[in-house]
């Protein structure tokens, strides 16, 4: 199992980041209300903080996604998802750039995580896309019809996997 001083200030930054990217990619993929936004963005932090809840209580998951750590370092994780997007001409570009820094994270704690910490970050990523993606619907109108997860999403939860596999 890895420590927190396994890892530099900008790996944890970057650690931390990726389930938000990983929400942003969904959200970007199909486009809800302001409500279905809120409801997408929560799902994917409620899921990061579950890791913590359930994790060893010595591995980096636990403490990067603890409520607290989540809380003081909420600043950072902002400024690092959006330096992700930073010069993104359109959409695809900034979902390119998204699964790059998704990818850099998951190579960042492959390198000097234990697979068990690998294979939970992994799974963690999965989730928040399963997460996000069912938390709000698209295509209907004030909360009537539409689809829970539709075929831009489904695609998403598959490059989701695809980037971390």
């Amino acid at each position: 199992m890895s420590a927190l001083t396994d890892y530099t200030q900008e790996e944890q930054e970057k650690m931390m980041a990726a389930p938000m990217l990983v929400s942003m990619y969904i959200m970007g993929s199909s486009l809800s209300g302001p409500i279905g936004l809120v409801k997408e963005m929560m799902a994917g932090v409620e899921t990061a903080m579950e890791v913590a809840k359930g994790g060893a209580p010595d591995s980096v998951l636990v403490h990067l996604f603890s409520e607290e750590n989540m809380k003081l370092q909420q600043a950072k994780m902002q400024a690092e998802t959006t330096s992700s997007t930073q010069g993104a001409q359109n959409m695809d570009e900034a979902k390119t750039k998204m699964l790059d820094d998704i990818k850099q994270a998951v190579a960042i704690l492959s390198a000097k995580g234990s697979p068990d910490e690998v294979t939970t970050y992994k799974k963690l990523m999965v989730d928040v896309a399963d997460k996000v993606a069912n938390a709000a619907k698209e295509g209907g109108f004030m909360g009537v019809g539409g689809t829970l997860v539709n075929d831009a999403e489904k695609t998403a939860i598959t490059d989701i996997k695809t980037a971390v596999a």
